[in-house]
């Protein structure tokens, strides 16, 4: 049997060491804080304060990516696309994964909802979101992303008017 040199066992050492490092796992903790802030999410919707909502639940810096419309960025534009719901009379998430790492999470889920327009039948809708969320300095989890779209399907277009020769 040959003597093993030097030269090969540092290049094995080196070799594990440039290896990149597994990032830190989720905790319960950090699930638990996640959820819990979902949770005060839907208080703040149930009670109309979308201020609170934003400032508890997106970072500055978040993006929201509503359907049918525009990417929405920043708390002012973010709040003002809110208050132009109706007001919601229930509201549910039921969360169903929750991925990542330490500082970076993904959050898929469902929603269901019920919009009451003032003068007008209630509307009975139901979705599925998905979130990215970032530990931010201070140690709370705040969503940076957050796409959602409805599972009903849109009414068909009106047809074409007939135009005259």
């Amino acid at each position: 049997m040959r003597p093993v040199r030097l030269p090969a066992l540092l290049g094995f050492a080196l070799a594990a060491a440039c290896q990149p490092a597994s990032p830190a796992r989720l905790s319960d903790a950090d699930k638990a804080a996640i959820d819990s802030t979902s949770r005060v999410f839907v208080g703040h919707v149930l009670a109309g304060d979308f201020a609170a909502l934003v400032r508890g639940y997106y970072s500055d810096d978040a993006i929201v990516l509503p359907p049918n419309a525009p990417a929405v960025t920043g708390h002012g534009a973010i709040e003002a696309m809110f208050k132009t719901f109706p007001p919601i009379t229930a509201f549910e998430l039921q969360t169903e994964e929750v991925e990542g790492s330490a500082d970076l999470v993904y959050v898929r889920g469902r929603y269901t909802m019920t919009l009451s327009p003032p003068g007008a039948p209630a509307i009975a809708d139901s979705g599925k979101y998905l979130e990215i969320w970032r530990k931010q300095s201070d140690g709370t989890w705040k969503s940076v992303r957050d796409m959602f779209s409805s599972n009903i399907p849109l009414p068909p277009p009106p047809a074409a008017a007939a135009t005259k020769p």
